[in-house]
């Protein structure tokens, strides 16, 4: 009988010391877990976007120019994306320029994934179900802007606005809020506003009486 109690002891025993084992190792590993995860939050940046009152006139009106031009040009050859558009989107995506993911990576239209194999991540803000949450996102990462400005022309041709000559500017920033170009609601009438703020129509009207 008494040798039976010592192994029934010496049994429970060998069943505690596991069990505090197994906490300890499972304390390790989330104590490991949360600190890689501060590391990883800490080493990549957040995109931080400055409001558009920041700049100049003819700051505005150099970026403008910038995207504007080139943005003409693409539309002459395939009558796909109004320049006003393609300027818009500039505008707010890397604020006249000046985003780190336009800094960085040349990527005005905050696109995503990679360019060439090239990429940049960066932490930034999603609208998901109504609610804004932090990402971690990988942006293509271009060696110029010209660049930059001929991938979102394709991949705007591609998926969001496939349909050509289309003259309203408006039905063309529906078009991106429709398909899921980006995820704010307002993303459409943010386009809109800019457009008639900044009078990029006249870009259009260019684009339109050009010779081909």
């Amino acid at each position: 009988m008494w040798g039976e109690m010592k192994l029934r002891k010496q049994g429970w025993r060998v069943i505690l010391i596991m069990l505090l084992t197994f906490a300890v190792l499972a304390a390790g590993i989330a104590l490991r877990g949360q600190f890689s995860q501060r590391s990883q939050t800490q080493s990549v940046p957040t995109l931080v976007q400055k409001k558009p009152h920041h700049f100049s006139a003819q700051q505005k009106r150099t970026f403008i120019s910038k995207v504007g031009n080139p943005a003409v040009k693409i539309y002459v050859k395939n009558r796909q994306v109004l320049p006003s558009v393609v300027i818009a989107q500039a505008i707010l995506e890397s604020q006249f320029g000046t985003s780190e993911l336009s800094t960085d990576a040349n990527n005005l239209f905050g696109i995503k994934g990679t360019y060439r194999g090239q990429s940049v991540q960066f932490y930034t803000r999603e609208i998901e179900n109504g609610k804004s949450i932090k990402v971690l996102a990988q942006f293509r990462k271009y060696p110029n802007l010209a660049s930059s400005i001929a991938d979102h022309n394709q991949l705007v041709s591609a998926k969001f606005i496939k349909s050509k000559n289309i003259l309203s500017y408006r039905q063309s920033t529906r078009l991106l809020q429709e398909n899921g170009y980006a995820t704010d609601p307002h993303y459409a009438s943010k386009l809109n506003h800019l457009i008639v703020e900044y009078h990029l129509s006249n870009y259009d009207l260019k684009a339109l009486n050009a010779r081909v």
